[in-house]
């Protein structure tokens, strides 16, 4: 049997082809869109997996740090474990050296009252001072006495002091500690150093350099007694060493006719330094001398020249002069020892 032809309308088949070729268009657009998606998948899949390394190092980060702290809080709390220990080790040591001080103190009371019993033991009965100077005079019952006090009889017992010397008053002497013996001083010594010491303190005991004036008072006191008794002038200043001072004598015929005449002396101060000038006359000679209140030492640093002329001439011009030069003479030295220009006279005339 031989297959029915079908007859299609031209229409329907113009129909078909323009919906197959509409197919394919749709079709090829499905498919570019497709290429997109997958285009877009793979973008946002790689954008996917770098955010997830990302986080991965950041996790890996972040558990670093974590570490970190733990490790961290770890020492801190061995480093207060620590501290606590040291904090407890802290206060044995404390209360140890609690107990040391008190140890030390209770041993420092003892030695001073055994020192101020040695103290008793060598003090003099006479000035109630420790003597600062060797030998140390005792008589046979062992009593001390000073070398300034000393006499022919023991001052506690009344025997014979006769020439025996402590050695027991040295030792004390040698190993505690010495006030100085001069008022106004509040220094403290060791016993080779106080000796020292008196030589130059500003507060020791110095004569007055007036002749016939027998007051004995501190070094730091001395102008005050020249200014406010009848043994100086008041006070000139000299602004300058090269400065030279002209002093004029005037005395009268009953002055002159005196075997012994006593003056004021004339007082003169260069920056921190005073010195005076003595003029007087004795059993018809006439003395001129500088008397310079500081040490030997300190004089050693200063010369003078003392220059005795005529009144109305100059020192070179002058008939007759009679000079000393040389270091003042200290304060300390005895007066009678005090080196002067002695004129007669004939001299003086």
């Amino acid at each position: 049997m031989r297959p029915k032809r079908i007859k299609i309308e031209k229409d329907e088949e113009v129909n078909y082809e323009e919906e197959l070729v509409a197919l394919k268009t749709a079709l090829a657009d499905k498919n570019e869109e497709i290429e997109a998606l997958e285009g877009n998948a793979a973008d946002d899949r790689k954008k996917q997996e770098e955010t997830i390394e990302n986080l991965k190092r950041k996790l890996e980060e972040s558990k670093h740090i974590v570490d970190q702290a733990a490790n961290e809080r770890k020492k801190q709390e061995e480093a207060i474990e620590n501290l606590k220990l040291m904090k407890d080790n802290l206060g044995v040591e404390v209360n140890n050296d609690k107990r040391e001080i008190e140890n030390l103190k209770r041993k420092l009371r003892e030695s001073e009252r055994i020192v101020d019993q040695l103290k008793d033991k060598i003090e003099c009965p006479v000035c109630l001072e420790i003597p600062q100077t060797v030998p140390v005079p005792v008589c046979p019952n062992d009593h001390i006495v000073c070398n300034e006090c000393k006499g022919d009889a023991c001052p506690t017992c009344r025997v014979g002091m006769g020439d025996a010397k402590s050695l027991m008053a040295v030792t004390v002497m040698e190993n505690i500690d010495h006030h100085c013996r001069f008022f106004g001083c509040e220094g403290i010594f060791s016993f080779d150093k106080i000796e020292e010491h008196a030589k130059d303190c500003c507060h020791r005991t110095v004569s007055c350099p007036q002749s016939k004036c027998n007051v004995k008072v501190g070094l730091s006191k001395l102008l005050d007694h020249l200014n406010d008794g009848d043994c100086s002038f008041l006070p000139v200043t000299i602004e300058k060493v090269s400065d030279v001072k002209t002093l004029h004598i005037n005395m009268t015929e009953r002055q002159r006719n005196k075997k012994t005449l006593y003056s004021k002396l004339f007082t003169f101060t260069l920056e921190d330094i005073s010195f005076c000038i003595n003029v007087e006359k004795c059993d018809g000679l006439y003395h001129f001398y500088v008397v310079m209140l500081a040490s030997e030492e300190v004089c050693a640093k200063y010369k003078i020249d003392l220059i005795v002329h005529e009144r109305d001439a100059s020192t070179d011009d002058s008939e007759l002069a009679y000079k000393l030069s040389g270091k003042p003479c200290s304060i300390d030295v005895d007066k009678k020892e005090f080196h002067r220009i002695q004129i007669d006279e004939k001299g003086m005339k």
